[in-house]
């Protein structure tokens, strides 16, 4: 029932950013936050599309229930089910990735003439954390908790890129007379965007080198920007709870991406403690 189909239904290339396994830990509390947010990409494109298309805001709506009903499943899961959740989790993540890639397909070919605000970098945004869930899902079946020196820096540049990517959301979304606001989103996209950089940087250098003295303090650097940010996304979740800031971002959206800096500040205090075992 859930499935791309017709011409548009492309063969799938992996996301060059993300090959090896994350850092992030394979147990339910972390399948159990990725749900969730599966679920709210699947409303957000619902809300993004115009009223025209019909077939496509079904579709949304499809994906949204059948991850909220996979979200209430695992609270009450038994030992005995879990590889089978596991493995209808992937099957489901693997779909909704697919119609992730085939919006934005029919997007940048201009081919939603209502346009809609399902904006090319949020549709490709929301696409690599789908591929990110899936890598978590494959470390969960493998049972591996060991964290590869090299994921440290492919965690980095995954999410940098979101979170620069979020400040760029944000200031798209405001309405033209939040110029205070914009001008902060702004500083932390060019902020991000700039650390981005630097990631990818490292990413070369180390490569072939065990771990160097810029990492720990990079990923110092990472903390102290990300807490920033973590904290104007919550400023903005209560102007918008109190309707005192002019935007088209909907609460769930600003709360969304807030609970997305904090768990990559999890994962930060996570690379730091590793790296600190090297050190030792």
């Amino acid at each position: 029932m859930l499935s791309v189909k017709g011409a548009d239904a492309m063969r799938y290339v992996r996301v060059p950013d993300l090959i090896l396994p994350p850092v992030s830990n394979p147990d339910m509390e972390e399948i159990r936050f990725w749900l969730r947010i599966m679920m709210e990409h699947a409303l957000f494109m619902r809300l993004g599309f115009p009223c025209t298309e019909a077939d496509l805001i079904r579709q949304a709506t499809q994906y949204q229930r059948a991850f909220e009903e996979l979200l209430k499943e695992s609270e009450c899961l038994r030992p005995a089910q879990f590889k089978e959740f596991v493995e209808r989790t992937i099957r489901l993540t693997e779909k909704i990735r697919e119609f992730k890639r085939h919006v934005l397909h029919i997007v940048i070919t201009c081919r939603l003439k209502l346009g809609g605000y399902n904006f090319p970098l949020l549709l490709d945004h929301i696409s690599r954390e789908a591929e990110y869930f899936l890598l978590v899902l494959r470390k969960v079946e493998s049972g591996d908790t060991n964290i590869a020196y090299h994921s440290i820096i492919q965690e980095n540049v995954f999410w940098l890129r979101i979170m620069a990517d979020h400040s760029k959301f944000i200031r798209s979304l405001l309405d033209q007379s939040e110029r205070r606001i914009a001008q902060q989103a702004q500083a932390f996209s060019d902020e991000f965007d700039m650390l981005l950089a630097q990631a990818r940087d490292l990413e070369g250098f180390l490569w072939d080198f065990p771990q160097v003295p810029t990492l720990p303090r990079f990923e110092e650097d990472i903390k102290s920007s990300t807490t920033r940010l973590r904290d104007f996304k919550q400023e903005a979740k209560e102007l918008l709870e109190n309707c005192a800031m002019l935007s088209l971002i909907p609460v769930a959206l600003a709360d969304h991406v807030r609970r997305e800096a904090d768990h990559f500040l999890m994962i930060i205090d996570k690379i730091q403690r590793e790296l600190s075992k090297e050190r030792k």
